[in-house]
C-alpha cells in the first residue's frame, strides 16, 4: 500500500545511528543520565552508565558509572556507584567501588565506603568513613550488570580474591 519515495531513502539505513566521532551510540559506558534542576525523582534509580544529577533524589540510587552530584542537588537516598563526585546535599549511606571525591560544597550526613576518598577542605561529613572496603560496592555493580543480561567475566585472580581464598 505505502513504499517508500525516492526521497525517503535518505533517511532509511540498516546500520545505527552514529555520534560525531562516528562510533555506534549504543554502548552503555557511554550513556548519560542527566537528573536537571527542578526535577524530583522517587524510588530505585538504577543506571549502569554516567549519571548527573542537578535535582532531587529520594529512594535508592545505583550508579555503575561515574555519579556527579552538583551543587544544587539534594539527594535522600542509599547510593552505590562505581565512582561518585559530590558537590551537593546527601543524606544517606554512599558506596563507591573506587574513588568518591567530596569537593568544597558537599554536605554528607551518612557512612561512607570507598576504595579512595579524595575530600576538600569546606566539605562537611556526619558519619563514618571506610577507606579500602569498597567490595560490597562492587558485587552491587556486578548485580546489576547481570540483571541487564551482560556477561562479566573475571580474571581466576578476581574469581580468587571473591572467594575470599
Amino acid at each position: 500500500m505505502f513504499s517508500p519515495s525516492k526521497s525517503d531513502a535518505k533517511y532509511m539505513s540498516s546500520t545505527p545511528p552514529s555520534n560525531q566521532a562516528g562510533f555506534a551510540s549504543s554502548t552503555v559506558s557511554s550513556a548519560q543520565t542527566i537528573i536537571a534542576r527542578g526535577v524530583r525523582v522517587e524510588g530505585d534509580f538504577r543506571s549502569q552508565g554516567n549519571v548527573t544529577i542537578e535535582g532531587e533524589l529520594v529512594g535508592s540510587l545505583t550508579c555503575g558509572g561515574h555519579l556527579t552530584i552538583g551543587t544544587e542537588a539534594s539527594i535522600q537516598a542509599a547510593i552505590v556507584a562505581e565512582e561518585a563526585t559530590v558537590s551537593g546535599t546527601v543524606q544517606g549511606n554512599i558506596k563507591v567501588a573506587h574513588r568518591l571525591e567530596l569537593k568544597a560544597t558537599a554536605k554528607i550526613k551518612g557512612d561512607i565506603i570507598a576504595e579512595a576518598v579524595a575530600i576538600e577542605s569546606g566539605a562537611a561529613l556526619e558519619g563514618h568513613v571506610q577507606i579500602g572496603g569498597a567490595k560490597s560496592a562492587s558485587a552491587a555493580i556486578s548485580s546489576l550488570a547481570n540483571k541487564s543480561k551482560e556477561v562479566t567475566i573475571n580474571t581466576p585472580a578476581e574469581a580468587k580474591a571473591e572467594a575470599g581464598t
